[in-house]
This record gives structure tokens, C-alpha cells and sequence, in this order.
């Protein structure tokens, strides 16, 4: 793979992830819970399971890379994610674990559910 066009695709995807981001972030608005980033976290994950799991039996392209480390990495953020269970932790120890424990369980629930969708129909398991 050329190493200018592979930069370009990440470039890209991480552009456009990013400005989705900013979007859904703006759309659920402020409170005192980061509800949008939570969903951006967990749908992040889901999608860049369903991205590997997808590109597993196939040569990796630039497609794969514009969505997965481009797309996927733009649009899910692990900074705002440590900044806001900082914030929580100076103002509510239980609503910071509650957001904490939330991002975990169900972003690598969600990673293993997209990634299955293609698992299974590969015929395999995971």
C-alpha cells in the first residue's frame, strides 16, 4: 500500500468521523451526565467491530483504513472520555463510576456484537 494514500485515508475517514462527533456532541446537548459521548463510544465501538470483523478474510485497503482507524478513530474519543470521569470524580465518585463502568461494559459489548455479525457469517465463532 502506498504510504501517501494510506495517510490520506485515515486523514480523510478521521475528518469526517470528527465531524460527527462534533455533531452528536452538539445535539445531546449539556448535562450532568456525558450521555453523548457515551453513545459516541459505544456506537463507535460496535461499528469498528463490525469494520474488523467485516475486512478479517479479506486484504486490508484503504477502505479499511479511512473506517476503522480513520472514521472509528475520529468519531469516538478517549480524551473527552478521561476528562469527563475527571470531572464526575470532583463532583460525584458513584455518577463517575456509573459513567466509567457504562463505557466499558457496553462499548466492548457492542465491539463484540458488531464483530459477531460478520463472525457468524463466515461460519465461525468467536
Amino acid at each position: 500500500m502506498d504510504p501517501f494514500k494510506s495517510i490520506f485515508a485515515v486523514g480523510f475517514g478521521g475528518a469526517a468521523g470528527a465531524i460527527l462527533r462534533y455533531c452528536v456532541i452538539l445535539s445531546a446537548g449539556h448535562s450532568f451526565f456525558p450521555l453523548g459521548t457515551l453513545l459516541i463510544n459505544i456506537v463507535g465501538s460496535f461499528l469498528l467491530g463490525m469494520i474488523n470483523g467485516y475486512f478479517a478474510s479479506k486484504k486490508k485497503s484503504f477502505v479499511f483504513l479511512a473506517l476503522g482507524s480513520g472514521f472509528c478513530g475520529g468519531f469516538t474519543t478517549m480524551s473527552t472520555f478521561s476528562q469527563e470521569v475527571v470531572n464526575l470524580m470532583q463532583t460525584s465518585l458513584p455518577l463517575a463510576g456509573m459513567y466509567l463502568g457504562a463505557t466499558l461494559l457496553f462499548g466492548l459489548a457492542a465491539g463484540f456484537l458488531g464483530l459477531g455479525l460478520f463472525e457468524k457469517r463466515r461460519g465461525e465463532t468467536l
